[in-house]
């Protein structure tokens, strides 16, 4: 059972995601209906560890297999999604795997609903990116992670 709780003062949501960054590009993806871009992840299932449930969510998302993952932060976001009031914990991860570069936008296995991009880390604010704070990483990246 995920952990979103929808009341009927809003909905609570337990997100994770990974940051992943290759060759100066940063993984970002969303849904086929929204204007704005995040990064890859998903929810948490009760007694499942965060980091555990960001490996199975890119596993099923993307048929990656994660080889590295690191604790980031943790964000707190209030929005409103589909008229709904959403408060959401988010946990975020940098990862490293097996996913390959690509160009352009592309879809995983579960289907067309999702697009998937590796943005360039210089062009992110040329996209509509939440949470916002994720427009600083090029100055917040660990070194390791910019010479990817």
């Amino acid at each position: 059972m995920d952990i979103v709780f929808p009341t009927e003062h809003g909905t609570f949501n337990y997100r994770v995601a990974g940051i992943w960054v290759q060759d100066g590009h940063l993984l970002v993806h969303r849904n086929v209906n929204d204007d704005f871009w995040a990064l890859p992840g998903g929810r948490v299932g009760i007694g499942e560890e965060a980091e555990l449930a960001l490996t199975r969510e890119l596993q099923e998302e993307l048929e990656a297999t994660l080889t590295g993952t690191t604790f980031a932060f943790v964000s707190e976001n209030f929005f409103t999604y589909l008229e709904r009031t959403v408060h959401e914990i988010g946990m975020y991860f940098y990862v490293s795997g097996d996913l390959p570069l690509r160009q352009g936008d592309f879809h995983g296995p579960e289907g067309d609903h999702l697009i998937y991009r590796w943005q360039p880390l210089d062009a992110l604010r040329d996209l509509q990116l939440f949470p916002e704070t994720l427009y600083a990483l090029p100055q917040s990246l660990p070194p390791h992670f910019i010479d990817r």
